[in-house]
């Protein structure tokens, strides 16, 4: 078994090569699947995502928090939700900071009950953003994202872009495979 260099300081690259094996540390223990189809989600319009919009506000206050939201756009979409696997990576666009949270609002990049956030400045320590890298795999475990302004001033826009890879699975039952790429489990859903 290896572990998956999805932190490595350098561009999103795909987890594994068509025809080879996964573990996804989720619900608590490792699932294998078999990666039959790939496909790049480029940073685009459809995946910039404006989180004033998306809870229905007028505008973002002075240092006060969004609600924290699931972005359907960032959910498996295939009639077969548990073979789809979707691997991302973002940032904000607007002098924003955003909270990634998974499964029942399990926060991301936490020590202690510390929540770090990324933020515009993100990219200054970490160029490609490999510290933002999340999945979501199968029915109820969306990406849950808030927004904080920092600002002494009111913003009409708190967005995000994201991008990454769209991955096709089957699921491997019974004994584990003798070789498959593990995701470490700070980055999966569980």
């Amino acid at each position: 078994m290896e572990v998956a260099n999805i932190y490595d300081n350098g561009p999103i690259s795909p987890i594994a090569k068509i025809h080879e094996n996964i573990g996804v540390l989720t619900e608590g223990s490792y699932q294998y699947f078999n990666l039959d189809y790939m496909e790049g989600l480029p940073r685009s319009r459809p995946l910039m995502i404006d989180f004033v919009a998306l809870t229905v506000s007028a505008n973002i206050p002075p240092y006060t928090s969004l609600t924290a939201r699931a972005v359907q756009a960032l959910n498996p979409g295939g009639s077969d939700k548990q073979k789809e696997f979707l691997h991302f990576r973002f940032e904000p666009i607007d002098d924003v900071e955003g909270n990634l949270f998974e499964l029942n609002n399990m926060g991301r990049f936490s020590a202690l009950g510390v929540f770090a956030s990324v933020t515009k400045f993100s990219r200054d320590t970490d160029p490609w953003l490999a510290a933002t890298t999340f999945f979501t795999i199968g029915v109820n475990k969306e990406a849950t994202i808030s927004a904080y302004n920092p600002n002494a001033v009111a913003l009409l826009r708190a967005r995000f872009v994201f991008w990454g890879y769209r991955y096709l699975v089957t699921p491997i039952l019974g004994k584990a495979p003798e070789h498959a790429t593990m995701l470490p489990a700070t980055a999966a859903v569980y």
